[in-house]
């Protein structure tokens, strides 16, 4: 079994929850609150700045000329994704363009950042693995039940049903299992807890943007 195989079944439990979600149904039969989603979308914004951040700095870790330049086209391409938004649903809701963060999106971009900068650059990957996978699974699901055009939310739920994105994500995965291959039985261990934890943050991201969540304190 390869290890992204070994990997999904592992959160498949925690990925169910999350298509379960009050956000993701109502996304998908479009009756989400309107205030929930530029809720998201600014969080989404300072996830995405933060993701691209984690992404240049695994590519610079990386001894494979190859995967140097994979992992610098996806911190190019998570990075555009932001400033996309920021040009577009940004100017459409007047958001700021200056987003604190929720405490899940802090603890969510804080826990990527430092397993790029000081996990074995395997596990960093693994931790890194879940944006892509889960997003992709996500919105291919809810893509599938749109109403069509009418529905207010297409245009982001696209991006993640799209050709380009779904490259991007085979590649991802592609090369997790590389690195899976070579690495020793601990490493892939961790790997797997890597990928788990980045899952049960991904839940936390969502039910915080539904909760509209804040600092209490």
């Amino acid at each position: 079994m390869k290890w992204s195989e070994q990997a999904w079944e592992r959160v498949e439990p925690i990925y169910n929850k999350i298509l379960a979600m009050p956000f993701n149904t109502e996304l998908s039969n479009g009756t989400l609150p309107k205030e929930k989603f530029i809720f998201y979308l600014a969080q989404d914004a300072y996830y995405l700045l933060a993701f691209g951040r984690t992404l240049s700095a695994i590519s610079g870790r990386m001894q494979n000329a190859d995967l140097v330049m994979a992992f610098a086209g996806f911190s190019t391409g998570a990075i555009f994704a932001e400033r996309s938004l920021h040009e577009s649903y940004f100017v459409e809701f007047g958001l700021p363009s200056e987003v604190k963060p929720t405490p899940s999106a802090l603890l969510y971009t804080s826990y990527i950042l430092s397993q790029a900068a000081y996990a074995n650059v395997e596990i960093a990957v693994a931790a890194v693995l879940p944006c892509f996978w889960i997003y992709k699974a996500v919105g291919d699901h809810i893509f599938a039940r749109q109403k069509g055009e009418e529905d207010p939310y297409k245009r982001r739920i696209d991006v993640y049903a799209g050709v380009e994105f779904a490259a991007a994500v085979e590649k991802a995965i592609d090369i997790a299992d590389e690195l899976a291959v070579q690495a020793n039985a601990a490493t892939r261990q961790n790997m797997l807890d890597a990928f788990e934890m980045a899952t049960r943050l991904e839940w936390m991201f969502w039910d915080s943007a539904y909760e509209t969540e804040k600092w209490k304190i």
